[in-house]
């Protein structure tokens, strides 16, 4: 995928047809080490956004690596307006967290509330001595303060003297000196307006780039099209191929087998052809690495390769769950639970309230309070009472608003003597949504 592809894209008029295996079918054919070779000592090489927000990310000497290789290439650096743009408007909230440590403690003390409400229904249930359950929270408390401390101990306090100081940023400093007069000038405006036009025609269409970027609230619909077409416009006045480098692994840059990537879309590579005559390339900044060592002899220690790569798998873990349908979220949401108890209040108003009551009292509801709130004579069975309930939600799992794995919102609870149903039960998620905090003196009880 070298320059020379172009060489047989027409004809002279009146002469016979002629072209080859990849005429038109470029981006199939897989780049060679001189392929590589040639766009890293004579072509454009493009960092993406998220290159340079990963260097926050990166272990200190993995990040000196990248950047060492990005001061080796020289004047073949070179950036989009818009590139830059993104970086100054989102790096603060990399600054902020760079690793992730606030965003895990917050999952952390999710999942502490969860486990939580899980044991205090379980003593509950089986009637444990008060003191039992209070051993049993503590340890469980103690054990997930202790894990909240290790992290806590892992965060970068450091770097949210950047977001304030740019002159103490380290790698502020180095982008400074390796991008000065290498990052190119904004759209004009009628050249911008009708970026922004056509970048939102194309998420419409679900034609790439940025198409999937599009499709997310709190993002900028058409701006790796506005990158893209700066993009264009450079390498149609420098003629010369284009190395694009970005950790963004989504379908809307790549071609993928099996959800890996293997290079790029074929319509950008045509597009490219078309517009500027140019070869498109793209790597991740792993592989930026790996060539950096074989092509221009620049030695790149393997540890740093391993946490470059450590870097973009979590970056492709984060774009996978943002890539999840808001109605396929996994477990019960609120927004789940509201539809469902708002149906019931119409239909089966007993079992709503059962629900609340559960939620209210650590997720169980006793036979005898059932009795008690619907008003029911003793002798009536309570054989099908959750059936509106398995009604009503399995009509929202055919439309897709609850996962079909989501656990049964109310269960009986079975004595295993008598085989008598003693009482119903709630998912621990859903009492966490619904219950308000137990008082403490009847909490150890």
């Amino acid at each position: 995928m070298g320059e020379s592809i172009t060489a047989s894209r027409g004809s002279a008029p009146g002469a016979p047809s002629k072209g080859g295996l990849f005429d038109g079918f470029e981006a199939y054919r897989t780049p060679s080490v001189e392929d590589y070779r040639r766009v890293l000592t004579t072509g454009m090489v493009v960092p993406d956004t998220n290159v340079l927000l990963n260097l926050y990310r990166y272990h200190p000497d993995a990040r000196d690596n990248l950047l060492d290789v990005l001061t080796g290439l020289g004047e073949r650096v070179w950036a989009p307006h818009q590139v830059i743009a993104e970086f100054w408007t989102q790096r603060n909230n990399v600054l902020r967290d760079p690793r992730g440590t606030t965003a895990t403690r917050n999952d952390l003390d999710k999942l502490r509330g969860q486990a939580e409400q899980v044991i205090r229904t379980w003593a509950k249930r089986l009637s444990l001595d008060p003191a039992e359950a209070a051993d049993l929270r503590k340890a469980l408390t103690a054990g997930f303060d202790h894990v909240s401390e290790q992290i806590a101990a892992a965060h970068d306090r450091e770097m949210a003297r950047y977001s304030t100081d740019s002159n103490l940023d380290p790698v502020v400093k180095r982008l400074a000196t390796i991008l000065e007069g290498r990052v190119g000038p904004a759209l004009a405006p009628p050249e911008h307006q009708a970026a922004l036009e056509e970048g939102l025609r194309r998420v419409e269409q679900q034609i790439p780039p940025g198409y999937k970027d599009g499709a997310k609230k709190g993002t900028a619909p058409a701006g790796d099209y506005v990158l893209w077409k700066q993009i264009q416009v450079e390498a149609a006045t420098r003629r010369r191929p284009v190395l694009f480098v970005t950790g963004d692994v989504k379908e809307d840059w790549w071609r993928l087998d099996q959800g890996l990537p293997i290079g790029p879309r074929p319509e950008l590579v045509r597009e490219l052809l078309d517009t500027a005559e140019c070869a498109l390339f793209m790597v991740r900044p792993d592989e930026l690495l790996r060539l950096a060592g074989e092509v221009l002899s620049v030695e790149v220690p393997a540890a740093a390769l391993a946490d470059v790569g450590r870097v973009q798998q979590l970056q492709q873990e984060r774009d996978d769950r943002d890539d999840e349908p808001e109605d396929q979220e996994p477990g019960w949401t609120a927004v789940a639970v509201d539809a469902v108890l708002g149906r019931l209040r119409q239909e089966a108003a007993v079992q709503a309230r059962a629900i609340e009551r559960a939620a209210a009292s650590d997720g169980f509801i006793s036979r005898d309070e059932v009795y008690r709130i619907a008003g029911y004579e003793a002798d009536r069975s309570l054989r099908g009472f959750t059936r509106p309930v398995r009604r009503i939600v399995a009509y929202f799992q055919g439309r897709g608003r609850i996962p079909l794995d989501a656990e049964p919102l109310l269960d009986a609870v079975y004595d295993d003597q008598s085989g008598q149903a003693i009482g119903f039960q709630i998912p621990a998620s859903v009492t966490a949504l619904l219950g308000s905090p137990a008082d403490p003196a009847v909490d150890e009880n």
